[in-house]
């Protein structure tokens, strides 16, 4: 949302008939101090959210490969386990 001119004027003169011209720039300092205090907090979560996405994307860029255990059965030669479309027997390995 973008303020124009005419509308920034217009507070302006609200915020001088509310609040005075004495305590109108006490009143403009404490919301700039706040505002530079919210984009601090602002920057510093945006820079801790990237840090943990890209722990969480470095972590998880090579996936290891899973089989369950219904699915594969283990050649003992090799050491390899290959997809198995028959049960698996485990006497059959010993």
């Amino acid at each position: 949302m973008q303020l124009g001119p005419a509308e920034i004027l217009v507070v302006l003169v609200i915020a001088l008939l509310v609040f005075g011209p004495k305590k109108l720039p006490e009143v403009g300092r404490q919301v700039g101090r706040a505002m530079r205090e919210f984009r601090q907090f602002q920057q510093t979560m945006t820079r801790d959210m990237h840090e943990v996405f890209a722990e969480d994307a470095s972590a998880n860029a090579e996936p290891a490969p899973t089989l369950s255990p219904k699915d594969a059965t283990i050649d003992a030669a090799s050491s390899e386990v290959t997809p198995s479309d028959e049960p698996v027997d485990p006497e059959a390995h010993e």
